[in-house]
C-alpha cells in the first residue's frame, strides 16, 4: 500500500476513514484491505473516538476489488489468504464499540457495496450506483454480502440482488430498506455530519452495548437474548448517565 491510500482524521470525536484511490474508483488492493483492517482495530482501541465515518475519495465510495487482481491470476491459496483478510476487516468493523456510518456517493459495487452494508448506517446520494455484480463476472458474493443482504432485505430480495446483479440507485436502496437514507448529492456531507454528531453526543458505553446486543441477537435465541438484556441492564441502571437523566426529569416537573 502506498503511504496515503488509507487516510484518517479525527475531529470532535468523529473519525473519518477514507479510501484514497480515486483513479480506480477506490477499488481494493490486498494492501488496502489490510490497511482498513488496521485502521478499524486502532479505532476500536481509542476511547477518544465516538463515531466513524467511512468514505471514498472523490466521486466514488468503492468499486470493489481492483480488476488487476483478477488479471494477474493469483493461485487459490493466495485468494484464500486475501479473503480471510477481508473477513478480518469486516469482523473488526463489527467488533469495534463505535457506530460506523458509510457515506456513499458514486459507485458502490460488489465488495464496495457490501463494505458499506457492514456499517451501522449507510447514507447515500440519491444517484449513487449500487450493484451486487458478482454473478455478472463469474464469482460468488463476498465481503459478508451473504450475511447482510438477507438480514437487511430478506431472502427473496437478496436473491434478486445477488442472482441478477442489476444496477440500482440510492433512492431504490433506501426504498427497499437496504440502507438508512438517500439524500440529494448536494446534501450528503451535511446529512452524514448531522447523524455523526447526534451519535457522538450519546453515551459511548451505551452505544457500544446497543451495537453488541443487536449484532449478538442475530445468533441468539429469545431466552438467551432476554438474559443478555437482563444482565447488562442491571449494570447500566447503576451508571451515572441514567441517574443524571432521571434527576433532570423530576427537576423539570418540580419534583427534584
Amino acid at each position: 500500500m502506498t503511504e496515503n491510500e488509507i487516510l484518517m482524521r479525527t475531529e470532535d470525536g468523529i473519525c473519518t476513514v477514507t479510501i484514497n484511490r480515486p483513479h480506480v474508483k477506490n477499488a481494493w488492493s490486498l494492501e488496502v484491505v489490510e490497511g482498513l483492517g488496521d485502521a478499524f482495530r486502532n479505532i476500536g482501541r481509542d476511547p477518544g473516538i465516538r463515531v466513524v465515518v467511512m468514505e471514498g475519495m472523490g466521486r466514488d465510495f468503492s468499486s470493489g476489488a481492483d480488476y488487476t487482481l483478477f488479471r494477474d491470476e493469483h493461485p487459490a491459496p493466495a485468494w484464500l489468504d486475501g479473503m480471510r483478510k477481508v473477513k478480518d476487516l469486516i469482523v473488526s468493523m463489527r467488533g469495534i464499540p463505535q457506530p460506523v456510518i458509510a457515506k456513499v456517493r458514486g459507485a458502490a459495487i460488489g465488495g464496495g457495496a457490501n463494505l458499506a452494508l457492514a456499517c451501522d448506517f449507510v447514507i447515500a446520494s440519491e444517484d449513487a450506483v449500487f450493484c451486487e455484480n458478482f454473478s455478472n463476472i463469474g464469482i460468488i458474493v463476498d465481503a459478508a454480502g451473504n450475511y447482510f443482504l438477507t438480514r437487511l432485505v430478506g431472502l427473496a430480495k437478496a436473491r434478486e440482488l445477488a442472482y441478477l446483479g442489476d444496477v440500482f440507485d440510492g433512492r431504490a436502496a433506501a426504498g427497499m430498506g437496504l440502507i438508512y437514507k438517500a439524500v440529494p448529492e448536494a446534501g450528503l456531507d451535511a446529512a452524514v455530519d448531522v447523524l455523526a454528531r447526534r451519535l457522538a453526543g450519546k453515551c459511548p458505553e451505551v452505544m457500544a452495548l446497543i451495537k453488541e446486543g443487536l449484532d449478538a441477537s442475530l445468533e441468539m435465541s429469545l431466552a438467551t437474548t432476554l438474559e443478555w438484556e437482563a444482565a447488562h441492564q442491571a449494570i447500566m441502571t447503576q451508571k451515572e448517565t441514567l441517574k443524571a437523566t432521571v434527576k433532570l426529569f423530576f427537576q423539570s416537573r418540580g419534583k427534584g
